[in-house]
């Protein structure tokens, strides 16, 4: 679940701490705690709720951080120096120590800094680090294809402002205005707005906007997306903490039939093989 640093097994108190933090038990109770301390922090943006549980949730909330720092320093002891050269463990210590800064009335960006410790679900959950990770690998691709939307998106408003600027200026006067258009048809907004009154006016439009819609919507998009995806399964494939399960009994019974098998097989091709 959590992104561990690779350590020799340890003996003593450092080693019962360190199967301690990378137990399935204890990183499962962080991931509540860390959904308990987001339903809060949502709760808190309600004055009603504040004025009658104001306390109470302030309590439950000041016990989530003083467990988090404990947490924090468990892994740091368990971990020692390693600790600090893995970039999610740097980023969960960051999030404690900004929610050690008190935040008082006027210290608004502090107060939506304590926003960050519902992104330690990042770290802690395997499946969103390895997006994390893909968005990040994907990053050329993203970059590639990107450059390639905009030349499309800029070759089109060109054109849509030499073309309908005149009978439609407040959708396509200017390059900006087309370009805006342009994203609202991407999306699938605007249609009836931008399209359908020149349309009226020339049945070709239909055609022109449909093509744009296809390159950069059906192709232009999808090509990204599937960058992403490829990039998602490498970093599957190269994920250090991506172990196979244990066999069930069921399972390891017949590993272990088969290997008998396997092994008498063995020994009779070793009796039949000096008689030929």
């Amino acid at each position: 679940m959590r992104v561990t640093t690779t350590v020799p097994a340890l003996p003593g108190v450092r080693g019962r701490v360190l199967r301690l933090v990378e137990s399935k038990p204890f990183q499962r109770g962080i991931i509540a705690l860390i959904l308990v301390n987001a339903v809060i922090l949502g709760l808190e943006t309600y004055p009603a709720v504040v004025e009658a549980f104001g306390e109470p949730l302030h309590g439950v909330n000041t016990v989530i951080i003083a467990i988090f720092v404990i947490e924090i320093a468990l892994r740091i002891y368990a971990y020692g120096w390693r600790f600090f050269t893995n970039g999610w463990n740097l980023f969960d210590l960051f999030v404690v120590v900004v929610a050690l800064i008190p935040a008082g009335a006027e210290a608004g960006v502090l107060r939506v800094l304590r926003l960050l410790r519902v992104l330690r679900l990042l770290s802690a959950v395997r499946s969103m680090r390895l997006v994390v990770a893909a968005l990040g690998a994907a990053i050329p691709g993203i970059a590639s294809i990107g450059g390639l939307l905009v030349m499309i998106v800029y070759v089109f408003a060109v054109a849509s402002t030499t073309l309908f600027s005149a009978p439609l200026p407040t959708a396509f006067g200017d390059l900006w205005l087309s370009t805006v258009t342009l994203f609202r048809l991407m999306i699938g907004d605007g249609w009836t707005e931008a399209v359908a009154p020149l349309a009226a006016e020339e049945s070709w439009v239909w055609g022109y906007f449909i093509l744009y819609t296809v390159v950069t919507t059906l192709v232009v998009l999808n090509l990204l997306i599937a960058v992403v995806v490829e990039a998602m399964e490498r970093m599957k494939l190269a994920d250090p903490d991506d172990e196979p399960e244990p066999p069930t009994a069921g399972e390891a019974a017949i590993l272990a039939e088969l290997r008998e098998l396997r092994a008498e097989v063995a020994r009779l091709e070793g009796v039949i093989a000096p008689r030929g």
